[in-house]
Order: C-alpha cells, then structure tokens, then sequence
C-alpha cells in the first residue's frame, strides 16, 4: 500500500494545513501542522495533538484511511468499531472533519504566551503564540468547547474539543484576523478538493502514478511572504522549503500538466537571486539561506521542457528565464574559480547537492565534472533562448562559453580512464573516484568526444553503478559505499534523471530505457522516498518526496511517448 498515512501527510494544494503522524514508537500520533517557516525550526509546524474519545472520555484507537481528497478515520474501542471521522481541507488554510458518535480533541502543544479567549463577539480563539498563529474553531452540527488553565500570563493544556452524534465542524488558521466562518461544511469541502486534484492530475494510470500526482499536487504551498510564487516543498513531512536545485526538477515533473506551476518554481528561487547571480540554498515564506547555493542544473532543465514542448513558456518568461541563467552563469565563472584558464568549483558538499558524497570527504572547494558539464548546458539554452530572441551576439558568446568550458573539463578532468574530482587547492591529491557524478559529462552529447564516451561508458559498467533497482551514486563495490549513507551509496531521484537523459544525449536508449524501468519499478514497490538502498529497494528517509514524484511521472511520459514499441 503506497498511500500510507503513517508515511505519507494529509494536505491540499496551495496550503500549508497539514495532517500528519509524528513522534516515536508510543508517542507517534496524529498531528495538526502549519508548515511554514521552513524545517530549522524544531516543531516543524505542530500545532495540536489530535485525539478520539467516545461519549465516556476513554481515548478510541485510530487506523487512517488516505485519499488526495479526505482523510478518513475509523476509530475502535478494542476490537469493536465505535466511530468514524474525516478531514477535508477547505479554502483558505481551514480544516473541516466530521464524526459520528465520538469526540474530536486538538490539544495545543504549548509555547511560552499561548493563550485562549473569547472575541468581544463571543467566538472563541486559540493563539498558539510560539507558532505566530490563530485558530478559530467553527460548528455547523455539534458543539465546540475551549478550555485551558491560566497561569498567571498563558493557559497551559489548551484544548478544543468538538462533540456531537453528527458532527460537522471545524477549524480556521490564520496570522491576523479571522475571516468570516465558512457556510461550506465537509462534505462541500471535499468535493471541491477532490474535483481539483482530478482536474490537475495526469492521466497515468496506477496508485504510484496517483501517488505522485497527489504529492506534487499537495506539497505545494501558497505565495506568501519570501515566497513570490507557489512553491513545491519536498515534503510536508520535514523537508518544508523549496530548495535551489529540487526546484528544477519539480518543475520538470508538473511541466506537462501545469506550465505555469513550472514556471513558477523557477520563479520562486530566481526572484531571490543576489545581484552577483547567486542563488539562495533554500526559501521559504518566512526568508532565504544564503549559506550555501545549489548546482547549476536550470537551464539543463529548462531545456528539456523546451525540447518537449516550444511553447510552454511565454515570451515574457523566456526572457525573465534567460536574464536569470545569465546571471547564474556569470556567478560560477567570476567568483568560483582564480581566472579564465580554470574551473568553477563548489565550496561545500551541499553547494554541490551531494552534500557528504565521497569525493567531498577531504572538505572543499572541490573541482568536479559535474559543474563545468551543467554549465555548458547552461550556456547552450542561453544561446538557444538568446537566438530565439535574435539577439546574435549573445548567441556567439554563449556558444563559445560552452565550447571553452567544455574543453577545460577535458583538458584538466579526464584522466584516459574517468573524469576526476579535484581539490581546488590541492589537486595532485587523489580523491575517491567511484561515484556517479563522474558520469555527468555523458549529458555534453555529441560535444563528448566519441572515444572518451565509449570509455566512460565502459567504466560505468566495470563500477557496477547499476543495481537491480537502478543508479547508486556511489559503486557498490566502492569502500566508501554506505546502504544509508545519503549520497554515498542509495539511489536517488534527481541523479537517475540526469544519468538516464545522460544515456539518451550518447544514444544509449536501451540503457536509458533499462533504468527507467528499475527506477518505475522502484517507485512502485517502495513508493515515493527521499532516497533507496541499492541493493534492497527500501525507501529511505522521508517517505513522501516531491522530487522522487517528478522524476516518476516524468519517466512515464519518456516511456510512453518516446519509446513506443521499445518498451
């Protein structure tokens, strides 16, 4: 069952009201979160503690039925069924659910100001002061009860508790004042959200494919604050920012279905580009890190969009889109290497998106095969997007950029046998060479000589890279492989994409297309994890990944569309 609510949260599209199970063994239970604010933050959004008692008060045991649309509960006593209840997520970040014969109990986690009250209208409101938010219960059938215990400046044990036979109710969240209680009860509510989820989805068939559509579709959360457009967390587990480098493969896999979702997930990190080109780490609605940045992988990206589709963008986002590469490309070749006749570098293992991968075992900067390949790829869809324009002189600049870049990753990488990862500082030091990343230059295409594809190729299989679920990013048979060792060893999603469109710019379509299916394979057995031991398939770490979910869907437009009766 991939649609497990023990792994997988319970949200809508465009909002940060989250379900979800959180905690350890005896203290996992259900929670309401609001996850904004970014995964620095220890709570990562809790709010309440969400319990069910029968008329007695004796707590009901849960077991969770997930959907896109509604998340529904069937609650025992024992062995016995006493109850039901469900969650449907409304307009604005409001939360609706009914029951039947049982009580609905959120108690507040607590912060040091939280307190209750009552408006000079007589509606009561909860402020969980430590999360900068509202909640402001509301009851169609049924009653309502907010309790606490004062202490001297804030309640402590601050409960809302819903009741009644029928019940249909529910709570709004909001920073400021609260809007109006909606007319709408459950029932409305989920029928609008499952109505939208089907107008969004693709049409691929299967409960994976349903799984990462849901997953794009209710990792998503809405412009607010840092965040100019909305944005693809990658997860609303823990993982609740937009990063600078998941964005781009977000946008790949909604790009078929909603362009300008894809755009905007561009959007949302090139609007908060340095004026030295730049890229923040990570935003979200509340800020954005600098500390570290991300590999140039976008305009890769935009140009596999390009390729499938010429249209998808607006002429006005094409030239905001190139505007950004430029600066992009500029940042790398100005500050991230001494002069002309060297290559662009990464200062940590996270700027690189590998962040502990082997070759960054000595710290950095490091000097890889990867950076100068993205970037070439990044002048070559600026001179595309330039010519598209008819701004000719762009298009020569950027073409020779691509072509010296190029050359410099031969001339100082390859080693007659793979292309090698440098300390910038240091570079007769030998560092570990049996990670997938030495592959990247596979995705130069016909720009790789011939015979340096061939041998690269060769080693590719002498290194085991393959497993029977797909790509390792680090060999198997590597002493520094570790089973969850994050980028030292598991299969990840961003990584199979671009070594699979690596094998397809060689014309390797028969290997492109064997891990394709691992990888579809993989998907469909351990669902849509952040990453997957190699050799077992187990989804490791957080179990409900945006990326992982792009890159699926995106391999079954490959194998449906692009390879006909191959498959």
């Amino acid at each position: 069952m991939l649609f497990d609510f023990d792994k997988v949260p319970f949200s809508k599209h465009q909002c940060f009201t989250t379900l979800s199970m959180m905690g350890e063994g005896a203290d996992r239970a259900l929670y309401l979160r609001y996850v904004a604010g970014g995964d620095e933050r220890p709570s990562l959004g809790k709010l309440c503690r969400v319990r069910f008692e029968d008329e007695t008060g004796h707590e009901l045991s849960p077991t969770y039925d997930l959907t896109p649309a509604a998340l529904k509960v069937s609650l025992f006593n024992g062995t016995e069924q006493v109850g039901t209840a469900a969650f449907a997520i409304g307009e604005g970040e409001t939360l609706h659910f009914k029951a039947e014969n049982v009580a609905v109990i959120f108690a507040l986690e607590g912060s040091r100001y939280d307190y209750a009250y009552k408006t000079a209208h007589g509606a009561d409101c909860v402020v969980a002061a430590g999360e900068n938010l509202r909640l402001t219960p509301f009851v169609h059938h049924g009653q309502t009860n907010v309790s606490g215990q004062w202490r001297r400046d804030h309640a402590e044990k601050v409960e809302l508790r819903f009741t009644g036979v029928e019940l249909d109710a529910g709570i709004m969240l909001h920073e400021r004042l609260a809007s109006k209680a909606p007319s709408a009860g459950y029932e409305d509510a989920q029928t609008q959200s499952s109505t939208a989820f089907e107008a969004w989805r693709t049409s691929d068939k299967g409960e994976a494919a349903l799984l990462a559509n849901y997953l794009l579709w209710a990792n998503c959360v809405p412009k607010q604050g840092y965040l100019t457009a909305p944005a693809i967390y990658m997860s609303k587990n823990h993982m609740i920012n937009i990063w600078s480098w998941d964005n781009a493969f977000s946008a790949l896999g909604v790009a078929e279905n909603d362009p300008q979702l894809a755009f905007d997930q561009f959007a949302a990190i090139f609007d908060h580009q340095d004026e030295s080109g730049l890229l923040p780490d990570f935003v979200h609605d509340k800020g954005a890190s600098y500390s570290f940045t991300k590999p140039p992988v976008h305009g890769w990206a935009i140009s596999l969009m390009l390729q499938r589709n010429p249209d998808i963008f607006t002429e006005a986002q094409l030239a905001y889109l190139r505007e950004k590469l430029v600066l992009q490309f500029n940042y790398w070749m100005k500050y991230t290497r001494a002069d002309e006749h060297s290559l662009p570098s990464y200062a940590h293992g996270n700027d690189s998106g590998w962040d502990n991968a082997s070759f960054f075992a000595e710290g950095g900067p490091v000097i890889g095969p990867d950076l100068p390949t993205f970037l070439a790829l990044t002048a070559r869809t600026i001179a595309h997007l330039a010519k598209r324009a008819g701004d000719i002189s762009q298009v020569s600049e950027f073409t020779q950029h691509e072509d010296q870049l190029i050359s410099l990753l031969l001339s100082q990488l390859w080693d007659g046998n793979t292309f090698q990862v440098r300390l910038l500082h240091d570079q007769a030091k030998t560092l570990p060479d049996q990670s997938l990343i030495q592959f990247m230059p596979l995705l130069l295409g016909d720009k790789l000589p011939q015979e340096i594809a061939a041998k690269l190729l060769q080693r590719f299989d002498e290194l085991g890279m393959v497993t029977a679920w797909g790509p390792a990013t680090e060999s198997p048979n590597s002493t520094n492989y570790e089973a969850d060792g994050y980028w030292r060893g598991p299969i990840w999603a961003p990584t199979t994409l671009l070594i699979a469109e690596g094998l397809l710019a060689q014309n390797e379509r028969k290997r492109a297309h064997e891990i394709m299916q691992k990888y579809q394979h993989l998907c469909e057995t351990s669902g849509m994890a952040e990453n997957f031991d190699a050799l077992s398939g187990a989804g490791l770490r957080d179990k409900a990944f945006a990326w992982t979910s792009a890159v699926y869907l995106r391999f079954a437009q490959l194998l449906a569309n692009d390879f006909g009766e191959e498959i």
